[in-house]
């Protein structure tokens, strides 16, 4: 039996192939995504994407998508 995943995308490129092998291994049922949004931007935290493009991917994906909506000035302990 699958596990159930939510994945943590970041809309870049490494987040895009361990997607690819993530959806591939039967060991994983990835049932949606998560990204953590700056408030006041409206962008990807890791990487500035626009949410326009994050909601595009998932979209193209076909995955559901979660929006984890972060402070403007948030570091990294913040995390924790």
């Amino acid at each position: 039996m699958s596990e159930l995943a939510i994945f943590n995308w970041s809309g870049g490129k490494d987040s895009a192939l361990a997607l690819y092998h993530t959806l591939r291994n039967p060991d994983f049922k990835v049932r949606k995504l998560l990204t953590s949004i700056n408030s006041e931007t409206d962008r990807i935290s890791m990487h500035g994407v626009r949410l326009s493009l994050l909601q595009k991917q998932a979209e193209l994906i076909g995955l559901p998508l979660s929006l984890l909506s972060l402070p403007g000035e948030i570091s990294m302990a913040d995390y924790d």
